[in-house]
């Protein structure tokens, strides 16, 4: 037989009480009553109940205090406490830990919240165990009580978080929020983002974790800052177009004056037309700064709408549509026609700065995290670009290292070509063995092709910085590759003698 669960209610208002305690009883709960702070303490102590209803309006001991008092004492310190009140106050009662409740009572918001916290009090149950990994469903335990359950109990581990097609996930070190990741967000921004999911699942694995932290906030700052700027942003994004419009500076806007960092990042996103919700997915710091320096530079007009009718307003698409038509043949080869087609393309370039330069300025691609793991290791897939709803293109990198040759050839299947962004050595070596032993096309950005990879058999070209032109050119040469000249031996490999240096 389930064990009755004990809820004391603290109050001085009979009235409130009378109907209260008879709706409880109704659900199978034993009540206990007591008229003031003092006496509730006697009480908590005593009977240890489950949960307690304590009202505002309670002498001798007030709700902070009655609950501080709680959470000092072995005995008591689980026991969760929801405060009512007639006089709503936000910034007052925005730190309770268990919530709080309205007066007059609504006893189906009263009965609701009490169910969440019995939820949320199993969910810490089960997290007190070291080796447990828990899952459920965050319409039932939201992620700010999940957050302060590990806080409370100090414990390590990552917590997965999906909704849709959404994925994120918080590490938490020693109760401590450690990062954060959603999209192409990380640290705090990708914390308060995710904060505010209300739908979706969660899956918590305990672990610990290497590296430096991201985020430097206790729970309790971080939850409470993050429940502050939710706020804000909520206000101020109604004055913002929607996120899809584009925006962009004004032709005779004045930025000799010195900026704020963040206004500096946004400035420098807005040189060429982004949508609203593009620019506060690039820029690194977070939503609300980004919003309120939007905010003000739209008001003063230094940033404005581009133009939906002008060619300012609209992108080109890369590949018309019998080309996405031909690439798409070319890549299934036969394989049936109702699979979504996939394609490779190779990154090369010495370091991470090169990648996330592909994922900042190609404002289309679905990064695969908010910093991809192949960002930081240089092996792997960068991300996503869906050229259509059947044909997408994979942005890949390779080890340079001459010792991860053997990984070359078997990882390249599928690939239709490669970018050079810098003739560094490894680059260079890297580039020849795609464009000579794979046959791939190349495009180098931003400088003329080194002589080492002048006359490759599917073809070589280069181009300037711009990032959307060096894709379709690329696109452009794996639909039409160079002739092969028959006889004609491939150029020797590059080597620390021959190879060009930045």
């Amino acid at each position: 037989m389930a064990q009755v669960r004990k809820i004391l209610i603290a109050d001085p208002d009979l009235e409130s009480v009378r109907p209260l305690s008879r709706a409880l009883r109704t659900k199978g709960y034993q009540v206990h009553y007591a008229p003031d702070g003092s006496r509730a303490l006697e009480v908590a102590v005593l009977r240890h109940p489950d949960l307690i209803l304590f009202d505002e309006a309670c002498r001798l001991l007030d709700a902070r205090t009655f609950i501080n008092i709680l959470h000092t004492n072995p005995r008591t310190d689980d026991i969760p406490v929801v405060v009512s009140t007639s006089q709503f106050e936000a910034d007052k009662l925005r730190g309770l830990r268990d919530g709080f409740l309205r007066k007059p009572f609504n006893l189906d918001e009263v009965l609701s919240r009490i169910e969440h916290v019995f939820r949320r009090s199993e969910a810490a149950k089960d997290l007190k165990s070291e080796a447990q990994e828990i899952e459920g469903s965050l319409s039932q335990l939201g992620i700010p009580d999940l957050m302060q359950i590990l806080g409370m109990n100090k414990r390590s581990g990552k917590l997965t978080l999906e909704r849709g097609n959404e994925r994120g996930e918080i590490v938490v070190m020693e109760g401590r929020p450690f990062n954060a990741r959603v999209g192409r967000a990380e640290g705090e921004k990708a914390l308060f983002r995710l904060l505010v999911w209300t739908e979706g699942t969660f899956t918590f694995a305990p672990g610990n974790t290497s590296g430096k932290p991201r985020i430097q906030r206790p729970m309790d700052s971080a939850l409470l800052e993050a429940m502050r700027q939710a706020d804000e942003v909520n206000r101020l994004l109604p004055g913002l177009p929607p996120r899809h419009t584009r925006l962009v500076l004004a032709p005779d806007a004045d930025l000799t004056q010195d900026q704020h960092p963040v206004t500096a990042q946004v400035v420098d996103l807005l040189r060429q037309p982004r949508a609203l919700g593009e620019v506060l997915d690039l820029a690194p710091a977070t939503d609300l700064d980004v919003v309120g320096v939007l905010h003000t530079l739209l008001q003063k007009g230094v940033a404005r709408m581009t133009d939906g009718d002008s060619d300012e307003g609209t992108q080109a698409p890369l590949l018309g549509t019998a080309e996405l038509h031909a690439l798409r043949g070319r890549i299934l080869r036969g394989r049936g026609s109702s699979r979504e087609a996939v394609a490779k393309i190779f990154v090369c370039g010495s370091g991470p700065a090169v990648a996330r330069r592909l994922l900042s300025q190609l404002a289309d691609i679905a990064a695969v995290a908010a910093e991809p793991p192949a960002v930081r290791s240089g092996f792997g897939t960068l991300g996503r670009l869906a050229l259509n709803e059947l044909l997408s293109l994979d942005f890949c990198v390779l080890p340079p290292a001459e010792a991860a040759r053997p990984l070359w050839r078997p990882f390249s299947a599928g690939a239709v070509g490669a970018l050079l962004f810098d003739n560094t050595e490894a680059a260079v070596k890297l580039a020849h063995f795609l464009t000579w032993d794979i046959r791939l096309p190349l495009v180098v950005v931003g400088q003329p092709v080194p002589p080492e990879l002048q006359g490759a058999p599917s073809g070589s070209a280069s181009v300037g910085e711009d990032l959307k032109e060096a894709m379709r050119s690329l696109l452009v040469l794996a639909l039409n590759p160079a002739p092969l000249v028959s006889g004609m031996p491939p150029p020797p490999r590059p080597s620390a003698s021959t190879s060009s240096s930045p």
